[in-house]
């Protein structure tokens, strides 16, 4: 199971989810208060919740346990497929989602806005989902190749 290309890419990709959904996405400065947005919501400079968004966050946390999930059910390829493909789905919906953050967060003129790391690491996760495809495709196909051999 974890000699497999594909288990070593979704276990990252779980991992990657998991540090997405409780990272900082953006601070900013709008009206000479500091914000966070996180994966929970709009947080202030004292640590409290201005805005309960929990989608992001809850998106990305079905995402890593998908991914989990199909590491171990590594005799059934085309389920793992099709939970990879799920996965790459919503991975683009999560960068969906931050992008109207994004333009929500523009509407309010922001004087200062920062990123976070997570923003920049959900297309590499999207990118693991990919590979883990093709990876599942090639062991499928080898399995298939050498039923016909037999």
């Amino acid at each position: 199971m974890i000699q497999r290309k594909q288990s070593l890419y979704l276990l990252l990709a779980a991992g990657i989810q998991t540090y997405f959904a409780f990272g900082t996405y953006f601070k900013y400065t709008a009206d000479g208060m500091k914000f966070s947005l996180t994966g929970s919501g709009t947080i202030n400079f004292e640590n409290e919740q201005i805005q309960g968004n929990d989608k992001t966050l809850i998106l990305s946390l079905i995402v890593a346990a998908l991914a989990v999930v199909s590491i171990f059910i590594f005799k059934k390829r085309k389920q793992q497929q099709k939970i990879t493909k799920i996965g790459v789905f919503f991975t683009f919906v999560e960068m969906i989602f931050l992008v109207m953050s994004y333009l929500n967060i523009q509407d309010l003129n922001p004087t200062s806005i920062s990123f976070g790391i997570p923003i920049f690491v959900l297309p590499i996760s999207t990118v693991l989902f990919l590979l883990a495809g093709k990876a599942i495709k090639k062991d499928d196909d080898l399995v298939k190749s050498v039923d016909r051999i037999r």
